[in-house]
């Protein structure tokens, strides 16, 4: 069972119909398209959505600034393609987010875990496999000791062996130090012909240090790119013949 979730409210009554008809289903969103985290977290849905060929399951959200229903997933699906012909998928998280109480020096938070795979076919059929995380977000600081970041751990889900981690952010200083995308390769990093499915571990902090002071953001992205690899029987043909080495992607 699938659903065009472009038109889902936020409204109670379409939450509980929502609830109800997707118990045990896969929510398929296209690019541009959205869906409220707290339908995703509701206790009778699977909290999975597809994306062009990849499944996200969102395992958890934990915050005590930030509610679920103020928070929107949206899809995302580069126009372009890589060299092998593959988009660059992934989400948006949206909404707005920030220190509402600038000066009190507790930092606003909230903890978001999901899972991402390829899907079974692209897989198996089309020998497609992630390779690259990417991170970014809108984040914007102000005022001395203010911040505003998100980062986030990466693991192989299929073995849980650490990937690596990531971090945005705009830390407003003295002296200001700004990084709002990061990315990885891993299959640079560890010189393979890339994995079935990421869990990924995403922590988002907005700390207005001082009254005056301000720490906020709009969207925070999440992306992923892909390569395909070598039929099983050609990975071991070429490591026989010496010749696997290390692939770097170009979009």
């Amino acid at each position: 069972m699938k659903l065009n979730a472009r038109h889902i409210a936020l409204a109670a009554p379409a939450l509980a119909l929502i609830s109800t008809t997707c118990a045990h289903a896969i929510i398929t969103i296209g690019n541009g398209e959205s869906i409220n985290l707290a339908v995703l977290l509701s206790q009778t849905s699977d909290r999975k959505v597809a994306i062009d060929d990849k499944i996200f399951t969102f395992t958890s959200f934990t915050s005590t600034s930030f509610a679920a229903q103020s928070v929107t997933i949206v899809g995302y699906i580069s126009a372009g393609t890589n060299q092998y012909g593959l988009h660059n998928v992934g989400f948006d998280m949206t909404g707005q987010f920030g220190d509402s109480t600038p000066g009190n020096g507790r930092s606003a938070e909230m903890n978001l875990q999901y899972t991402v795979e390829v899907q079974a076919d692209y897989y198996n059929n089309g020998h497609v496999r992630i390779c690259d995380t990417h991170l970014g977000f809108d984040g914007v600081a102000n005022g001395t000791g203010s911040y505003a970041r998100v980062d986030e751990t990466v693991f192989d889900l299929d073995t849980n062996t650490f990937l690596g981690n990531l971090s945005a952010f705009d830390i407003a200083g003295p002296p200001r130090n700004t990084r709002r995308t990061d990315a990885v390769d891993y299959c640079d990093v560890y010189g393979t012909h890339g994995y079935r499915a990421f869990q990924v571990n995403k922590d988002i902090k907005f700390l207005a240090a001082f009254a005056g002071g301000s720490s906020s953001a709009t969207s925070v992205r999440q992306e992923f790119s892909q390569i395909t690899a070598p039929a099983p029987g050609a990975i071991a043909l070429l490591a026989s013949a010496g010749m696997i080495g290390l692939r770097r992607r170009r979009n």
